[in-house]
């Protein structure tokens, strides 16, 4: 090989093996934007095959053997072909970026890049059996025919549209994904013309991976600043539970009882001294707590503040444990927390002689179930679809922690007068 082209094939490797290892820190991520993941991969595989594909044409380009001929031919049929398809998946992959960000729908300029790629495809088709866009010497070596130019111009097509595109929604971006967007766009377009008036240097592919992995390098510093946002969130979530949870009317009412206890019942007094120590020991290591929890810990916190509601409250309030699966963490206080609804906005707003809760936990598929069901007052449950309304906030918020923390979802089903059933769902893996 000449020096040429052992610069591009150790360059198109490279890349391609970078394209490789970003596939799979995206992979690894993808819990953060599952769509945009998905999209992002899809685009990087083909960039991987568009450096591998390039790589194999420029190390066999003049081998006039018959593993060459083979060789170059099939290998620029698919750099040819993995270029076009480049331009529809990195409009879909910008085309979720701005939904997301502009929280709009009906971004059909990507449908236009399709279009091109299938005319693109299209015409490097038709060359392989009727030549002329390019062909080989008897070198077997590449060289462009009368419309060899023809590719470029579709790409430089595409390549604008898009740009136009996110030069209409650019306010709504970062700024350094303002920045990877405008260079991904640019620098394409710019090896366009320059491959067109240098011919032998493929400047369009290496600028196209060059400027994908800057949309690579932007999606890793967004997961960057969402685990930030996320961490900052849930340290102050933390912090607000656990003064809900030790709050001082709580406390005075749990001593109250304790004190009742002390003078009738010594021994019940000891046990609710060790079961109030043990809620307050927990409340207190969850603050610590950055990550979930084992479901055991958190099913001990609900005992321990269901223990001293019963002796506040006595026989009004029974409770039904259906304990199967344990195997699984939760967020600090996500159990406990539509306990204390049930108990609180459920059972005591009625006055209820009758009260029972029942608490399961179970596995079903791929999810982990923890289920919280009461007889008491119920809701409606439209109410939790206006944020406006600070009545069962500790249901959105625990809905937000389930999601940030381990991609967990909530379901409330309630009716006025019929009780309330809150099902919590947490993904295995």
């Amino acid at each position: 090989m000449s020096t040429l082209q052992y610069i591009h094939f150790s360059i198109e490797i490279w890349g391609a093996l970078f394209s490789l290892i970003s596939v799979i820190t995206v992979f690894i991520t993808r819990h953060y934007d599952k769509a945009g993941a998905r999209k992002l991969i899809n685009l990087l595989i083909c960039a991987t095959f568009l450096m591998i594909s390039d790589s194999i044409a420029w190390a066999f380009r003049g081998n006039i053997k018959e593993i060459g001929y083979y060789a170059v031919r099939i290998s620029n049929y698919c750099a040819f072909f993995f270029g076009f398809l480049i331009m529809p998946l990195v409009a879909e992959y910008i085309s979720h970026l701005i939904s997301k960000r502009a929280e709009i729908e009906g971004l059909y300029w990507k449908y236009i890049e399709w279009v091109l790629f299938v005319l693109g495809a299209g015409i490097i088709s038709v060359n392989v059996f009727h030549e002329f866009i390019y062909s080989f010497d008897a070198r077997n070596t590449y060289y462009r025919l009368n419309y060899g130019m023809l590719p470029g111009i579709i790409a430089f097509v595409g390549i604008v549209i898009t740009l136009g595109v996110v030069l209409q929604y650019i306010s709504y971006m970062t700024k350094f994904e303002k920045t990877a967007m405008i260079m991904f766009l640019v620098l394409p377009n710019i090896a366009v013309v320059i491959q067109t008036l240098h011919y032998g240097v493929s400047f369009t592919n290496l600028s196209l991976v060059f400027s994908i992995l800057l949309l690579f390098i932007s999606y890793e510093f967004d997961f960057m600043q969402y685990n930030a946002a996320k961490e900052k969130i849930l340290a102050e979530e933390r912090i607000r539970l656990v003064n809900q949870q030790v709050q001082p009317h709580f406390i005075f009412n749990t001593l109250s009882v304790i004190r009742h206890l002390c003078k009738n019942a010594p021994d019940e007094a000891a046990d609710a001294i060790n079961e109030f120590s043990g809620y307050l020991r927990s409340c207190t290591d969850f603050i610590n707590e950055p990550d979930c929890i084992p479901a055991e810990r958190e099913i001990d916190l609900v005992k321990h503040y269901i223990y001293l509601e019963q002796k506040r409250f006595g026989k009004s309030i029974t409770v039904e444990y259906d304990i199967e699966e344990t195997d699984f963490s939760v967020p600090p206080f996500a159990i406990q927390t539509n306990v204390e609804n049930a108990i609180k906005h459920g059972l005591r707003s009625q006055q209820k002689s009758d009260g029972l809760i029942t608490i399961r936990t179970y596995a079903q598929g791929s999810d982990n179930i923890v289920e919280i069901e009461d007889n008491g007052a119920g809701f409606d449950t439209e109410i939790l679809k206006d944020p406006s309304r600070r009545n069962h906030v500790g249901i959105r918020n625990t809905a937000e922690r389930l999601n940030l923390m381990c991609k967990g979802s909530i379901d409330v089903q309630s009716s006025p007068g019929e009780g309330t059933k809150v099902t919590i769902t947490i993904p295995k893996e």
